[in-house]
Order: structure tokens, then sequence, then C-alpha cells
């Protein structure tokens, strides 16, 4: 799958914990994310430097697109651990300092399950 097929799907499924994101679709559109979030905080920085009353306006909307992002890539980490048969309920690995954001990444790099599953049918 390339990159801009995955950020369709991924924008399409902004909000939906169910089905399967395959490892590609998942890799791609985390970068997308990624690059997105930095050009904000990068927007958001240069603003914030010039302070004044727009600043706080500028920082409640920067703040609520940093949370719809987060929740974006929260919905596709669910949606890769179903991909290789496993429950999203995997993500509260990530409480575990260290440890469990490593066996998570672990988990997020694995192929996909073949076949259907119980989250759906295999996509690509």
């Amino acid at each position: 799958m390339g990159f801009a097929q995955a950020v369709r799907i991924g924008l399409n499924n902004f909000f939906n914990p169910t089905g399967r994101a395959s490892r590609s679709e998942f890799w791609w559109y985390y970068l997308f994310i990624f690059v997105i979030a930095g050009v904000l905080g990068v927007i958001g920085g240069m603003v914030s430097a010039h302070g004044g009353e727009e600043q706080t306006w500028v920082g409640i909307i920067f703040d609520v697109l940093a949370f719809l992002i987060g929740l974006s890539v929260f919905f596709a980490s669910i949606r890769r651990l179903h991909d290789i048969g496993k429950s999203g309920w995997n993500l509260l690995w990530n409480l575990i300092p260290f440890f469990g954001g490593i066996y998570l990444l672990i988990l997020f790099c694995k192929p996909s399950q073949p076949g259907d599953n119980e989250y759906g049918p295999e996509r690509y």
C-alpha cells in the first residue's frame, strides 16, 4: 500500500476503532500524522512567540487539533492491533514505562494475521 492510499484510508477512519489496519497503512498514516503535528507545532511556536490575545485563541485551537490528532492515532493503533489478532486493550501496555512502549512497537511491526480474523477480513 502506498502513502496516498494509506492516508486516505486513515482519514476516512479517523474516529473508527473497528476493523483492521495493515502494517504499511498504519506506518504511512503515522508518518503523515507526525509531519502534520510537526508543522502545527512550528506554526504554534511562531504564533506564541508574538504573544497577545491571539496567542490564547491559537493555543486553544492547537490544543483541540492536537487532541483530535492523538485520538486518530489511538484509533489507528487499535485497528493495527486488530490486524495482528490482538485486542485494542493491549494499548494499556503503554502504562508500563519504557517496556510497555517497546512491546507495543514490536506488536505494531508484526506482519498481518493472514486471512480473516474476529476483527474483520484481511484487506491487503
